[in-house]
């Protein structure tokens, strides 16, 4: 599948010089001159990575990435900007709502490298998904939690939440022990090393991939009872 992202800004100059930026990549890309206008596209077409200018009319791009951060929590979000509304910006990056603020400099080809890193750590947590739902698919279980992520340039955050207190420490266990072995070949992390804690009743794997990324899945583990 082809991966896609998508641009947000109110000037079209801005727009068409990202488009010639991209226009030799293997992405497929979306520009948007406003966030209403990005958010209808977002009820039909799924994007790993969203840019968005942060000073335009109607809503902000930290506004726009709050919605989407609840709305689509895989989705890696970057607020590129050319103004120094700081506060909301400082206020994004500490809730986690944005992966990345980069000014607007005039020359945008570093971007290009700032993209294909955060692709790789979306498509890491797309593996992610899918070994989960592999495995309880093994096991007879129905999904019945969210991913939530963050990320950094050198990790990326994975946890699980809403009604996942269905599952016991020893099933955690399970899970997390055949992510580390890598025993699901055609589904590879590519995990050189890791171990496993728990606390506060929640399992966390610390993970560390080939490709340089620590990866730290939680999930939260049964309650027992007494």
């Amino acid at each position: 599948m082809t991966e896609t992202i998508m641009f947000v800004d109110d000037e079209e100059n801005i727009l068409n010089s990202l488009r010639r930026v991209f226009r030799k990549e293997p992405y497929e890309v979306l520009t948007c001159l406003s966030a209403e206008d990005a958010l209808k596209v977002l009820e039909t077409k799924e994007v790993q990575v969203l840019i968005t200018d942060q000073l335009m009319p109607g809503m902000k791009g930290t506004e726009l990435l709050q919605i989407v951060k609840n709305k689509y929590p895989l989705m890696i979000r970057i607020i590129l900007s050319g103004h120094s509304d700081m506060d909301d910006i400082i206020r994004a990056v500490n809730e986690g709502e944005i992966y990345r603020f980069l000014k607007k400099p005039d020359d945008l080809t570093e971007l290009v490298q700032i993209v294909e890193r955060a692709l790789e750590q979306s498509r890491v947590v797309k593996k992610v998904q899918e070994v989960l739902h592999l495995l309880q698919q093994r096991s007879n279980q129905t999904p019945k939690y969210q991913m939530r992520t963050s990320y950094s340039s050198g990790f990326i955050k994975v946890e699980l939440n809403g009604e996942m207190h269905i599952l016991s420490q020893e099933q955690v266990v399970s899970i997390m022990n055949n992510i580390l072995e890598n025993s699901i070949a055609s589904m590879d992390l590519d995990i050189i090393g890791g171990v496993l804690s728990r606390q506060a009743g929640k399992m966390t794997l610390y993970a560390d991939l080939k490709s340089g990324f620590q990866l730290l899945l939680e999930m939260p583990i049964e309650k027992k009872n007494g």
